[in-house]
Parts: structure tokens; C-alpha cells; sequence
């Protein structure tokens, strides 16, 4: 904690900046959001958000993007507008994750990004691969996404959408993305709150009940990449289920949808959401960014024979092999991950030129030097090689694309 060597938006905080941000930020913000309901306030809030985001490093999850956008436009909306943006951004999210899923490499190919989680998984669990089922993910996944999108678009089909949401959220939560799960629970909770005030319908017991239900699910369901878990990870398995399982009862027990709430600002609200969601959809299709783009799984690469020749750009981000100093300073692992390092600069792989600035700064504070050598892809090779050119300096760049990426553009890659 407080190690900052790859900002996502490109400024490196110092040491206490980056504490700050990364452990007290959102709690700070949380408790704002519930204490002070002033304008003053929700700026407040936007403001700690925005500040989390800044000491984030390596890569903005999808989950996180989503949350910030909704936190950042309901705290200058009027409450009866909430419901709405917030079924539209879910709309808008099954919808460009489903369609930017429909390309060949997702498809049909073993390096589908599906087949690959799902039989990993399986693995993890100590069942067999069950080719079939493994085959069928990625037709699945887009299905259900694609299915769920479009009825969100349909007036009073809010209740439908919700059960299919649970489930689909339930398996990426059990599978490792309780993350994601909570946010698009938290945000359907706001579809279903009127004027955004919570109404259950139920007893409160049940509520217990669901979360105590998603708590063991994730207990004994979820896994870690090796499949260990310290006692750390199962509390924070059990705990992270347990508020997706709260939130969804709450979802369920709600009344009624708040959407109608809007009235006369309807249009306009579901005309500017469907805007932003094309617009990012154009930049993934023009290979203009690739990190947040709500395209979970979906196997896009940074270079590669889908739709991401990043080599036909002008200014494409540069990547650069990065190797070992002869030297290895104590002082610098403190300041620089040494998993990520190792990762970093092993050989197969390379780095984002946005990243490498950093670090190269880090390295100077402690007089050594990560030697980077740019790298150029040769479509024909499928491979990233050293670059014939002079070798121009990494520039301060945000992470729009991944931080570390392998050199083989045949290489399995989950984005």
C-alpha cells in the first residue's frame, strides 16, 4: 500500500498521497454520501471518488469506472432521475459488453477469454474440463448479457431483468468478480428506489437470509488464481458475497421500479446515455482505447488479427521490454511491487510506455535503470520484436490500453 509506480491517469502521487487515496478515500466519501446531503457535500463526494481514482494503479476496473460515472452523475441530478440512470447505464453496459464480445477471437477460438476463465475455474474446483460446456460459454455469456440489455430498454420489464442480473452476477461473483457483482447490484437497488428512498416490501430477516446465503457461496465457491486461500481471503470471499446477497433481497423486495419518476426528462436522459455508450463502443471499435470500455472477457488485444491493429494507428501507445538492473537496490522494491516487477520485466512480455516512465523515474531515484528497448509488432511473426528506429523516450501516457501485455500476439490475454 502506498506504492504508486503505475498511475492509470498518468500522476504518480508520493507515498502519503497515494495512502491516503487508496485506504481512506472512499470510506471518507461513504461517509459524506450518508451524513451530508447538501450540494457542498455530494461534491465533496465526487471529489474523494475522483481522488481514489488518481492513486489507482496498473488498471481502472470496469467495476470501478461504472461506479465512479454513477456516483459522479447522481450527485448533480435530481433524485427522481437516479432510477433511470441507473437502469440506463445498466443497458448500456450488458449491451457493449455483449456486442464487443462478438468477434471470432472470443468465439471461436481456444483463447477465447470464456473458454479460458471457465476452465480454469473449473480447474480450481477440482472438476473436469467438461469440453462441451467449455465451448459454450462465450455463446452464453453473450447471450445473457444481450438478452438482459435489450430488456432493460423495455418499459415495465425492470423485474424480469432483475432475476436474470442476479443470476448472471451470482456466477461472476462466485467465480471471482464479486466486485463487479456489488456495483450493478448497488445501481439495480437504485433502479427499484423511488425518488431514491428504499422501500422493502418483506421482512428485514430476509435480507439476512440473502446475505447469509451469498456469504457461504462465495465462501466456498470462490478461489484465489493458484486456488489457495488464506484466512484473509475467505473473510473477504464471505463478506463480499454476503453484500451482494443483501443488496439483491433488497432489490427484490423493493416495490416497484422509480423510473416513472422521470416524467418529461425520460428522452433526454436515455438519448445522452445511449450516446456515451456509442461513443465509447466507437473508440473500441476504431482501437482509440481499450481500457474502460465495459467489455469484460472479450479477448480484444492491443494488437492481434481481431479488430485491434493497433500498428495502424499514428500514435499508438509504445511498448518496451523492460529487463533486471545488475544491481537490485533493497531500497527500490519498497517503492515498486516485486511481483509486478518480476512480471514487468520477464521476457515474454512488454510494457506500456505510460508505465515505464514511471518506473524508469523510480529507478533514477535509485541509480539504476530498467534499459528500455522499444518494441514494434511484425504481424507476419505474430510477435513483438526490438524496434529498428532510434529509441524515443516513453511519454507520461494514461492507461487506456493494459499496463504489461505479451510479446506473442498468439499468446492467451485477457485484457
Amino acid at each position: 500500500m502506498g506504492r504508486h509506480y503505475a498511475p492509470v491517469f498518468g500522476i504518480r502521487l508520493t507515498r502519503g498521497p497515494a495512502v491516503a487515496g487508496q485506504l481512506a478515500a472512499l470510506p471518507l466519501a461513504l461517509s459524506v454520501a450518508l451524513t451530508l446531503h447538501s450540494i457542498a457535500g455530494r461534491t465533496a463526494v465526487v471529489l474523494l471518488v475522483a481522488f481514489w481514482m488518481l492513486a489507482t494503479q496498473v488498471r481502472l476496473s470496469d467495476h470501478c469506472w461504472l461506479g465512479g460515472v454513477a456516483v459522479a452523475v447522481m450527485a448533480f441530478t435530481p433524485a427522481s432521475l437516479h432510477s433511470l440512470v441507473a437502469l440506463d447505464l445498466m443497458a448500456g453496459v450488458y449491451l457493449t459488453a455483449a456486442l464487443l464480445k462478438v468477434n471470432g477471437e472470443y468465439l471461436c477460438t481456444e483463447r477465447s477469454a470464456g473458454r479460458v476463465v471457465t476452465a480454469h475455474y473449473l480447474r480450481l474446483l477440482g472438476l473436469p474440463d467438461f469440453p462441451r460446456l467449455v465451448k459454450s460459454v462465450p455463446v452464453a455469456v453473450i447471450a445473457v448479457e444481450l438478452v438482459a440489455g435489450v430488456l432493460a430498454c423495455v418499459p415495465g420489464a425492470e423485474r424480469w431483468v432483475l432475476w436474470l442480473a442476479i443470476l448472471m452476477h451470482l456466477v461472476f461473483g462466485v467465480s471471482g468478480n464479486f466486485p463487479f457483482s456489488v456495483v450493478a447490484m448497488a445501481l439495480w437497488v437504485t433502479v427499484f428506489a423511488p425518488d431514491g428512498r428504499i422501500t422493502l416490501t418483506g421482512d428485514a430477516w430476509a435480507v439476512g437470509a440473502g446475505a447469509l446465503l451469498a456469504g457461504l457461496l462465495g465462501l466456498f465457491g470462490g478461489r484465489t488464481a493458484t486456488g489457495r486461500r488464506s484466512t484473509g481471503w475467505l473473510v473477504k470471499d464471505f463478506y463480499q458475497g454476503a453484500v451482494y446477497g443483501a443488496l439483491c433481497t433488497v432489490a427484490v423486495l423493493s416495490p416497484a421500479a422509480g423510473t416513472a419518476g422521470a416524467g418529461s426528462w425520460t428522452p433526454l436522459v436515455h438519448g445522452l446515455a445511449a450516446l456515451v455508450f456509442a461513443m465509447n463502443f466507437a473508440l473500441v471499435m476504431a482501437g482509440v482505447k481499450l481500457e474502460w470500455s465495459f467489455a469484460m472477457f472479450t479477448s480484444l488485444r492491443p494488437f492481434g488479427r481481431t479488430w485491434l491493429e493497433r500498428h495502424r494507428l499514428r500514435d499508438w501507445p509504445r511498448y518496451y521490454s523492460l529487463s533486471l538492473p545488475s544491481r537490485m537496490p533493497k531500497s527500490l522494491l519498497r517503492d515498486i511491487d516485486p511481483t509486478f516487477l518480476y512480471l514487468a520485466t520477464r521476457d515474454e512480455n512488454v510494457v506500456h510506455e505510460g508505465v515505464v516512465f514511471h518506473l524508469e523515474a523510480v529507478a533514477r531515484n535509485h541509480r539504476v535503470t530498467f534499459a528500455p528497448q522499444l518494441m514494434t509488432p511484425v504481424p507476419e511473426r505474430r510477435v513483438l520484436v526490438p524496434a529498428d528506429s532510434p529509441q524515443p523516450a516513453p511519454r507520461r501516457r494514461v492507461l487506456d490500453y493494459p499496463a504489461v501485455v505479451p510479446k506473442s500476439l498468439d499468446h492467451r490475454y485477457l485484457a
